[in-house]
């Protein structure tokens, strides 16, 4: 049977409210299997025994001719190498999952990234990395980010959110070590679960002392596919109905998940962004509605503290409403930001394509139109908190959106 990945780099579908929808995956699947994955649970990922591996060298490749062979390198992955727009390693799947020991396809691509010193932001819940050959080379890259997701930093816990998992306790050692050696360090905790993960003060307490410079901060977003095996083990053990508490609490259908209303996530999120800030931590907010309590500007991440990471995605309708600042948000906000020109489509389920504007291709541009123009889209900018539709629209023809005055 075939067990390579195809398709190791892309653009994510969350390119247009999103710094990093740039992304490289060096595995598809992943053994960790979190009972709440978004991934493995639409089908982005895959059970243990059937992970498919990428090609260490065709990556490699693909970024040398990229850079060396523009003329015949003419993608819109060639486009984003060649901007050195930053790219995010394990955007679906963790590249420091158990097979890498064995496989070390990260550890090759990874080596090649950071000889040419290429920004990167890595995701990992993985205490692999911290191994020394890992650390010889990602200590050479001035222009990288290693960002450590946690659900919870109790180990009791993690066995029943994640049970194949590292132990948070090792995680957080392996943050201290890379802070050590001045590796950029910062923390996801995604999701965080009402009811069930541990408050947040316990949770910054336990991170304040690693060295992280950011923590990005989500809420679960409830699957409609709820009958896998891990689910289930994850509702009979947290002893808790969090899907009568998500009704009782108002959730919404977004695509197929419910999420909780952003009055709820915004109390939340304003009481754990003053934690951060009291303990030296900038922080970041992963939920996209109310992405711009961020204290930078790249989205959730906040690697635009560190340079390097100038290059990250602005053509995007979460950066106008953030460079808004309160007032309109118009398009000329973004306008002038550098983007691709190649076509998209490829990079996108088929349900999501737009029609085609141009002869042969959409572009990026053609997508952020039909967004911010579209009412109805989940994408459109009165999805964000505090946004609406002004009723006016620019110069050329294109809606202006203002704020609540509640906001």
């Amino acid at each position: 049977m075939n067990n390579s990945y195809s398709t190791p780099i892309g653009l994510t579908s969350q390119f247009s409210f999103c710094g990093l929808p740039f992304r490289l995956d060096t595995y598809a699947g992943c053994a960790l299997s979190c009972s709440y994955c978004f991934a493995r649970i639409r089908g982005g990922s895959a059970d243990t025994n059937k992970i498919r591996i990428a090609d260490s060298q065709k990556i490699i490749t693909k970024f040398f001719n990229a850079e060396q062979s523009p003329e015949s390198n003419t993608g819109i992955t060639s486009e984003y190498i060649r901007n050195r727009t930053p790219i995010h390693l394990g955007g679906m799947s963790d590249p420091f999952q158990p097979i890498e020991e064995k496989q070390e396809v990260t550890y090759r691509v990874l080596k090649y990234l950071c000889q040419i010193e290429y920004p990167i932001v890595i995701s990992t819940k993985s205490t692999i990395i911290g191994k020394q050959k890992y650390l010889d080379i990602l200590k050479t890259n001035r222009n990288l980010v290693v960002q450590f997701s946690f659900s919870t930093t109790r180990d009791t816990l993690s066995k029943i959110l994640e049970p194949y998992s590292y132990d948070p306790s090792e995680i957080l050692k392996t943050i201290e070590l890379l802070s050590s050696h001045n590796i950029n360090t910062t923390v996801r905790w995604q999701p965080y679960i009402p009811n069930v993960s541990e408050s947040f003060e316990e949770f910054i307490s336990r991170i304040s002392s690693t060295g992280v410079k950011h923590l990005g901060f989500e809420h679960l977003k409830l699957p409609f596919e709820k009958n896998g095996t891990l689910w289930k083990r994850l509702i009979s053990n947290i002893n808790f109905d969090i899907n009568k508490y998500y009704e009782e609490n108002d959730a919404k259908i977004d695509g197929r998940e419910l999420i909780l209303p952003p009055d709820f996530k915004l109390k939340n999120a304003n009481q754990i962004k003053k934690l951060c800030t009291d303990n030296n931590i900038s922080f970041g907010s992963a939920d996209n509605d109310i992405q711009y309590l961020s204290d930078y500007d790249c989205c959730c991440s906040g690697v635009d503290q560190f340079k390097g990471f100038e290059n990250w995605n602005k053509f995007q309708i979460a950066h106008a409403i953030k460079k808004s600042n309160g007032n309109q948000i118009t398009f000329d906000l973004i306008e002038n930001e550098w983007f691709p020109k190649g076509a998209i489509d490829k990079h996108l389920n088929s349900k999501s394509r737009i029609p085609k504007q141009l002869k042969n291709h959409n572009t990026v541009k053609h997508y952020i139109m039909d967004r911010w123009e579209n009412l109805n889209s989940i994408f459109n900018p009165t999805t964000f908190l505090g946004v609406k539709f002004s009723g006016l629209r620019d110069k050329n023809g294109i809606r202006i959106f203002e704020w609540e005055q509640t906001r």
